[in-house]
Formats: structure tokens, C-alpha cells, sequence
């Protein structure tokens, strides 16, 4: 039974208290294939209020027969269908996919502060959403994919939210109704479908593998998406090497996100006692890895992989794999046994049917969004995370316009308490916030033996205190959403409103080191170096522009 309470009163602050972004973080990494952070400078500005769409109230979970087109929502369903028998008080979020932002939402929006006349429902096709920042690291068997998953129905549980384990297939954006697969029978006449309706929805769906259509990719390659399904699938190919084998990994893509899986992978096969000989191999389109990083941090990185024994081969744009080789364009094979597909990321097969729904995508499928993560065309959608790209964005300084970001975990991670703020602000009719991503920030890679590698101000970071400092942001994420973490929301005394500051706010100490014993301290790849004091140095770094041309001043002279 559906209970709806006829008030709406609530305070904006609680609500949006919880993982509201703050100014002085920026620590970020990649994770495999997504380069997922942590931690990234998202200042927060006013914004003209959009006008609201006309919402439909009440929340139904239905099932209606439609015409030959699956897509044909419309045909029979109005707007005046919708709004017949619907509560004006009810506010329906309805959250496709439970990604990295998607997760802030559903536990800043739990039972205890989101009001009670809202009504918060969560469609995922898995119970378990994969935190891609630790991926390499189940890769390279240094955690268990247990360790690296969220349970979206505890987590729904614990929020009392609708958690509906389906896939959504249509959008019908006149009418506010989401389409699910559930019951769905298709032939050349009708088709059914179950559909839930909403005032605000908010797609979180990620991206896919791009280049899959090249022939033998989906036969024969290992593609880093759907991330939930890479590590299995790297699991079960491990699984059949048998004692004495050659074991030839081959990486394509250079990017951050093939490095590091190239990293684990060696991380992984080289602790095999079976394997005869092993290679692990990196194509790389392109004429040199990371071109956009200092002269400094790319040595630093051909160090790494050099050490680590992965080469790397430039200029490879694969045209076909077959059962034994890769075939380049230039005529060259390269034999492989094991093939990770690392070449980037294209949009959700979804996007057709989000454009159909007459959603603005661009010209690769991306769902077009303005700096407050509202469609461009429907200011009651909201989209964020690799399937997502954001127009309008202006530089602070120049006021010039700025480029999306790339598809990097850094920015979807960063734009949950954003759509924490503006989910809400949109309801009250309030001044939203814009989303203002910094251009740069902490790199971390996994190197798979028990250091990383870190580019941060330009500088090359390295050792075994790199990897600490990742894999202690990485459980500092994952204890917000664990499920012995989270709060009994049934005590009294349980507080109704999160606290303002970050999961891993810095907080100065009473003394910090000169800029000459900070500069020694965070290029220092020794085992003795802490990572907390060397952590603190590039946070003072970043919050104060003195000290930290300072602390360059000094590295320059050492690089």
C-alpha cells in the first residue's frame, strides 16, 4: 500500500548535506578501463533556474499494449492519461543505473531526510554495481571482486527505496513513463511492456566498449565493458593455462585505463608458478603514451613498465582478430593468447532509444546535458557519468567555453552530490548549481606488485606509499556504501542530516613541512615514506598556490 503524505516540507540543506562537494580535494585514479577517482574540485555557481516541466504525479508500476513499434509508447498513452488519476503531491526520481554518482543519490536520499512524499525508485539490470577504481586490483588478484562490488539491493533496502532488478528499453518523455523489459513479449503485432512513471529522471548508465564491431573483437577479445563481466571473463580465460603454457597478453589501447590492466595482468600471471614464459604487450595507436603529461611523468612511466616487463608497440590500429594473431593495418601480426580490448569507450546501446525518446544526444550517442547535469532538451532529465557529455561549460578565468570532460570515473564520481543538490533544487524551484571540473588532478595507477604510479602538478609519483594512498581512497569509498557500515536508520537517536565535510576531508595539521622537505618527501620512492604526511603535502599543495610553486620550484631542479 502506497501511503502519500500531503505536505512538502523540508529543509534543502538536508538533503543535499551529504557528499556536498567541496572546493579543497582533487585526489583522483584511474581504474581499469574507466580511470575511476576519488576526489576532484567541482566548484559550485549559480545558475539561471530552468523553467520546471509539467510533472505527473503518483507512482505505477503498469502494463498497457502497445502497437507493432516497441518504441510506439505514445500511440496510446496521453499526457491526460497520466494526470487522470495522479496525486499532486507525490515526487517520483526514478535512477536508470546504479553507477558511481547514482550511489551518493540513492544513500544521500535515504527514508530519514529525503521527504516524505517522495518517492525514489532504482532500475538496475545487476544487484551489483562494480567500483571500477579497484578493478585492476581484483585483476591482479590483490582484492577479491567481492571486495570491489556494491550491493544495490542493501543498499535500496536500507535507503527504503523501489529497487527493480530489470532493463529499462524505452523512454516515453511526454507522457514521464520509463519502460522496463520485464514481461515483454514480442512478435510482428503487439508488444507489452511494464512502465513506471516519474517527475524527475536521472540516467546513470555508463558507456560501452568502442570498437567492438571490428571482426573477431566480440569472438575472440576480453572488452573492458560491461566492467562487472571483465574481471569473470579474465578469471575463466586465467583458468585455462594449462602447466607449461606461453601465456602472450595483449593489451590494445594505451591509454591510462589499458596501462593499468596491462600492469595487472602481469600482476596476475607472473605469481602463476605453471607459466613457462609470459609476455604482456600494449598497442598503442598513437606515437607515444600519454602525451598530455609532463616529459617528467611519461619517463617516469616507461620506467615502470620497463621494470614491470610489459612492452609496448606504437603506431597499431588493429583491423582483425582471428583465433592465433592481431591483425594491424600496416600488415603486421601479432600473436597473442590473451586479448583485453582497452580502445575506449562509445556510447550505451541504449542511445538509440534515448534518442528516439526525443532526448538530445550528440553525434556519438552521448545524452547532451548543460552544467547542471539537465538534458538539454527536457530540464526534468538529468544525466551524468561516461553517458553523459556537458555543453555550455566556461572557463573561471577566460570565460571561454571548455570542452566536456573526458569519459574518466573522476568526473562521474564527483557529479553525485551535485545531482544530490539539483534533483532537490529542481522540485523547489530553486537556482541550480553548475558543475565547474577542474582541468587537473591526482593520477594514480595501479602498477600490480604492490606500488603505483601517480602524476599530480606534473611530477611522477612512485612507490609503495602511492599504492597505499589508492588503496586507502578506494576502502574509504567503498565503507560509505558497505553494508555493516551503514547506519540503523530505526534508532531514535540516528541522525536526520549527513555531515557537510567529505569522506576524505583534509584536515591540516599544526605544522607542515617546508617546501624543500615536501618536495623530498613525495618524490621519495623508499619503502619508509608515509603516505599520509606525503598525501597531506600535495593537499597543501593544491589549497595554497604559494606553497605549491614553492615545492615545483624545488622539483624542477631535481627532474
Amino acid at each position: 500500500m502506497l501511503v502519500v503524505h500531503n505536505t512538502f516540507s523540508f529543509h534543502m540543506t538536508i538533503v543535499c548535506l551529504h557528499f556536498l562537494v567541496q572546493t579543497r580535494h582533487d585526489i583522483s585514479y584511474f581504474g581499469a578501463a574507466f580511470a575511476f577517482p576519488n576526489s576532484v574540485i567541482v566548484t559550485t555557481t549559480t545558475a539561471t533556474p530552468t523553467p520546471t516541466a509539467s510533472k505527473t504525479r503518483g507512482l505505477q508500476l503498469s502494463k498497457r499494449h502497445h502497437a507493432s513499434s516497441l518504441f510506439s509508447y505514445s500511440t496510446n498513452i496521453t499526457k491526460e492519461d497520466a494526470v487522470a488519476d495522479a496525486d499532486p503531491n507525490l515526487k517520483r526520481i526514478v535512477l536508470i543505473g546504479g553507477g558511481h554518482a547514482h550511489l551518493q543519490v540513492i544513500k544521500a536520499f535515504n527514508a530519514n531526510v529525503r521527504p516524505k512524499n517522495w518517492q525514489v525508485t532504482l532500475i538496475d539490470q545487476s544487484n551489483l554495481a562494480c567500483y571500477s577504481g579497484m578493478i585492476p586490483g581484483c585483476i591482479s588478484n590483490q582484492y577479491t571482486k567481492d571486495e570491489a562490488q556494491v550491493s544495490l539491493d542493501a543498499l535500496a533496502k536500507w535507503a527504503k527505496i523501489d529497487f527493480h532488478r530489470d532493463k529499462m528499453v524505452g523512454i516515453d518523455a511526454d507522457t514521464q513513463r520509463v519502460f522496463l523489459e520485464s514481461d515483454c513479449k514480442c512478435d510482428d503485432k503487439t508488444s507489452s511492456s511494464s512502465w513506471i512513471e516519474y517527475d524527475v529522471l536521472s540516467l546513470d548508465i555508463g558507456s560501452a566498449s568502442r570498437g567492438l564491431d571490428t571482426p573477431g573483437v566480440s569472438e575472440f577479445a576480453i572488452p573492458t565493458r560491461p566492467i562487472d563481466l571483465l574481471v569473470d571473463r579474465i578469471q575463466w580465460a586465467s583458468e585455462q593455462v594449462k602447466m607449461g603454457e606461453e601465456v602472450k597478453v595483449v593489451v590494445v589501447g594505451g591509454g591510462a585505463a589499458g596501462i593499468e590492466l596491462a600492469l595487472g595482468m602481469m600482476g596476475r600471471f607472473e605469481k602463476l608458478t605453471l607459466v613457462n614464459e609470459l609476455q604482456v604487450t600494449i598497442l598503442d595507436s598513437g606515437l607515444e603514451l600519454l602525451p598530455y603529461e609532463s616529459d617528467a611523468c611519461r619517463s617516469a612511466l616507461v620506467d615502470v613498465l620497463k621494470a614491470r616487463s610489459v612492452q609496448v608497440k606504437f603506431g597499431c590500429r588493429v583491423t582483425r582478430i582471428d583465433d592465433e594473431y592481431i591483425l594491424l593495418d600496416d600488415g603486421r601480426k601479432i600473436a597473442y593468447t590473451h586479448c583485453i580490448w582497452a580502445a575506449g569507450a562509445s556510447a550505451h546501446a541504449l542511445s538509440k532509444e534515448i534518442q528516439m525518446a526525443g532526448i538530445s544526444v550528440d553525434g556519438n550517442g552521448w545524452i547532451e546535458v548543460g552544467s547542471t547535469l539537465q538534458s538539454v532538451s527536457h530540464c526534468n532529465i538529468f544525466a551524468a557519468g561516461d553517458c553523459a557529455t556537458i555543453t555550455g561549460l566556461k572557463d573561471a578565468k577566460s570565460g571561454n567555453e571548455r570542452a566536456s570532460p573526458p569519459k574518466a570515473g573522476v568526473y562521474a564520481v564527483r557529479s553525485g552530490p551535485l545531482l544530490i543538490k539539483n534533483i532537490s533544487r529542481y522540485f523547489l524551484e530553486q537556482e541550480m548549481d553548475e558543475y565547474d571540473p577542474q582541468d587537473d588532478f591526482l593520477k594514480l595507477i595501479n602498477c600490480g606488485d604492490g606500488t603505483a604510479l601517480g602524476f599530480r602538478f606534473g611530477l611522477p609519483l612512485r612507490g609503495k606509499w602511492v599504492w597505499e594512498l589508492k588503496d586507502t581512497i578506494d576502502q574509504m569509498f567503498m565503507d560509505l556504501f558497505r553494508e555493516d557500515n551503514l547506519p540503523d536508520l530505526s534508532k531514535e537517536d540516528i541522525e536526520r542530516e549527513y555531515a557537510s565535510a567529505q569522506y576524505d576531508e583534509y584536515k591540516r595539521g599544526s605544522k607542515r613541512p617546508s617546501p624543500e622537505e615536501g618536495c623530498q618527501l613525495i618524490l621519495r620512492g623508499d619503502e619508509n615514506v608515509d603516505f599520509q604526511h606525503a598525501w597531506g603535502v600535495l593537499r597543501e599543495m593544491m589549497s595554497d598556490e604559494e606553497y605549491k610553486n614553492e615545492v615545483l620550484a624545488f622539483a624542477n631542479k631535481q627532474l
